[in-house]
Formats: C-alpha cells, structure tokens, sequence
C-alpha cells in the first residue's frame, strides 16, 4: 500500500504539532482508500483535547466520536484513516505505546496509518528538506512496515480537499501529565479506548 497525502492535510499536522515543541501532539487523518490502486489518500488532518508529556500522548476517545459522527453527517466517502503524532527532537518510529495505539486503530479501519512527525529542524530553518516525517503500518505478521508518501497534486482532488479541509473545526486543548499520573492515565486510558474501537468498529468501512 502507498500513502498520498494532501497539501492542506500536511500543513494542519505540521501547524498543530508546532503548538507545543515541549510535548507530543496528537490528532486524526481524514481521507479514504482507493482499492484498485492500493492507495490510501489522507485529504485532513485534525487535532483535538490529548492529555500529552514529551513522551506520551493521547488523544480523547470523544474527539474520534465527534470527529465520527461529523464525518458521517457533513463529509460522507471519507473516514477516519490514522492517526498523526509529533516525536520533538526524536526519530521518527513508533515506540510500544504508539504500536498498541497504532493496532486499534486498524481493528477500526484495517487500512489505517500512524504519521510520526519530528518538527524540530523544520522551526530552526523553516525549509521544507528539513521537516522529517514518515508513516506506519503494522502488516499481519506484526511488523513495522514504513510506507512510501507521495504528495497529492491531482487537481480536482487537490482543490476538494482544500475546501474541505478548510471547513473542519478542531477543539484542541493539550494537558501535561507528571510521569506517575502518566502510567496510570495509560493503563486507564487503553482499557477505556478498547471499549471504544469495539463500538465504532462495525461502523466503518473495512477492506
């Protein structure tokens, strides 16, 4: 599978992850997948309230219901397909946490991808060869799979998206966690989003 990403859908996960270089930022992809080219095109990118620290992360369960039932009422054909998260002065992989985030997410919607961005150089030079980023997949076998990214130029789709992606409203409120309440937000935080996936699971479109 390859990954088209949008412009506009770029630039949000950069300028959200931008908001804080002390902490890890999270948010959702919006975009759909198209089967007989095998590729997944990502039109959106939104942020929303996380509980986050510079190693951790999470985004609130209710952003993906919001974020769900807009979808579903003003953008119908697209969907939830991933999640982005910046790594501030780190590379660019997905640690334990990430890869168990990352495996709900495709029990959501099989195709589903994790954007890891590590904003740091591009602030220092504000040149587009600086800002690293690269997107996940875990196969059947449990691995990590790094996709390749292209971006997205075809006209109309560039020109929809744009529109599109310019209408989405985001909430977005980030609250720091001493590394204690941390664990104890995960452990709670997983158990929670598990019940979640389960609930939204058969509502969207798997291949």
């Amino acid at each position: 599978m390859k990954v088209r990403i949008y412009p506009l859908a770029l630039g949000k996960a950069v300028k959200y992850t931008l908001m804080d270089l002390e902490r890890e930022v999270a948010g959702l992809l919006i975009g759909k997948y198209e089967k007989k080219q095998d590729i997944l095109e990502i039109w959106d990118a939104i942020s929303g309230n996380q509980k986050s620290s510079s190693a951790f992360v999470y985004l609130e369960e209710e952003v993906m219901a919001a974020t769900f039932e807009w979808l579903t009422r003003e953008r119908p054909g697209l969907n939830i397909v991933g999640w982005y998260h910046s790594h501030p002065g780190f590379d660019l992989f997905l640690s334990t946490i990430d890869i168990e985030t990352q495996k709900r997410y495709q029990m959501m919607f099989p195709k589903a991808v994790a954007m890891v961005i590590n904003p740091l150089e591009y602030v220092k030079t504000r040149k587009l060869v600086d800002l690293k980023f690269k997107v996940f997949h875990i196969d059947r076998e449990g691995r990590i799979i790094p996709l390749r990214v292209s971006i997205g130029i075809q006209r109309k789709k560039l020109i929809e998206s744009t529109i599109r992606g310019m209408d989405t409203v985001d909430l977005f409120f980030i609250q720091s966690t001493e590394p204690q309440e941390q664990e104890e937000y995960k452990f709670t935080a997983f158990s929670s989003l598990g019940e979640k996936f389960k609930k939204l699971r058969g509502k969207f479109t798997s291949f």
